[in-house]
């Protein structure tokens, strides 16, 4: 039997993706877990499948037989290693899509491998929660299957879009977003939690709680990352204090602590003195610490 999507992997993602795909009538999916026969989650994994018109195949061979895209979902851990046992297997006009959320260069890597004339890789990023999104979770996609990928998916009421870039360059935007999505959270903590334990959470949350306002954080950057070039030496000072006093509570302060040292290293480009009295935006801004640290900051 053939099938549109075939899911190597059938977790969390690939059971809501496939879930949201289902609700828009697509019912051509299959999909093949190492786990499925497994006496602890193989029965969830098939019960998961029957749930949402997902056909379970015997093997990762019979898969790549029978489907037109391929969508690998395990770990970015083996990402490469799966990609480089699926590829051999597929023919001229399979797509091998890469949902993992891997390093860019894991995924420049996964594309480089030898497989059949004709059969193209999809870097795909995955930018959102799937559980709260599913199949209309934000995607961006490169590769030189990204085109045949979006045109498929966009079949199933998705948001999907093409990069201009090689595979890897779709997973360097999700790596770069995490930087904030991820981190900002990490800087609430060390904010919060000693402040809790101070006694005075709530008046932090209250001075902090329309730090963005109405502005996005495009726009929040654009007015203000600047100040941090100008001012650099003197907020590292500040940020001094800050390790002290969470370090001197007993709570870690590594997020502070790496604030400091980027600062101190903006510090040594004498920013102050080279922009005057110029008001330069968020990108003017992110070039010249680019031209001038060279992934020091």
């Amino acid at each position: 039997m053939k099938y549109l999507i075939g899911f190597i992997g059938f977790g969390e993602a690939a059971y809501h993706i496939s879930a949201g795909l289902r609700s828009e009538g697509l019912d051509g999916m299959a999909a093949y877990d190492v786990m499925q026969e497994d006496d602890e989650r193989g029965p969830k994994i098939r019960a998961r499948a029957r749930e949402n018109g997902v056909a379970l195949v015997s093997s990762l061979e019979e898969l790549c037989r029978s489907a037109d895209f391929l969508v690998s979902m395990n770990s970015p851990a083996v990402c490469v290693d799966v990609a480089k046992k699926a590829l051999p297997l597929l023919m001229a006009g399979q797509v091998y899509c890469d949902f993992n959320s891997a390093d860019p260069a894991d995924m420049a890597a996964a594309a480089e491998l030898p497989r059949p004339e004709g059969v193209k890789f999809a870097d795909v990023a995955v930018l959102g929660a799937v559980p709260k999104g599913k199949h209309r979770t934000k995607m961006y996609v490169s590769g030189d299957g990204a085109e045949d990928f979006c045109n498929m998916y966009s079949r199933w009421n998705t948001a999907v879009k093409v990069l201009d870039a090689p595979a890897g360059g779709a997973s360097a935007v999700k790596m770069f977003k995490s930087v904030f999505s991820k981190g900002i959270m990490q800087l609430l903590l060390e904010m919060y939690v000693p402040a809790e334990a101070y006694g005075v959470l709530d008046q932090v949350v209250d001075l902090t709680k329309d730090t963005f306002g109405t502005r996005s954080v495009e726009d929040f950057a654009d007015e203000n990352l600047f100040r941090t070039l100008i001012h650099a030496r003197r907020r590292a000072a500040e940020m001094e204090a800050v390790v002290n006093t969470v370090e001197r509570m007993g709570y870690d302060a590594s997020v502070s602590r790496a604030t400091c040292k980027k600062l101190k290293l903006l510090a040594e480009q004498n920013y102050k003195d080279r922009i005057g009295d110029a008001r330069p935006g968020l990108r003017e801004s992110v070039r010249l610490v680019a031209r001038d640290t060279k992934g020091e900051v």
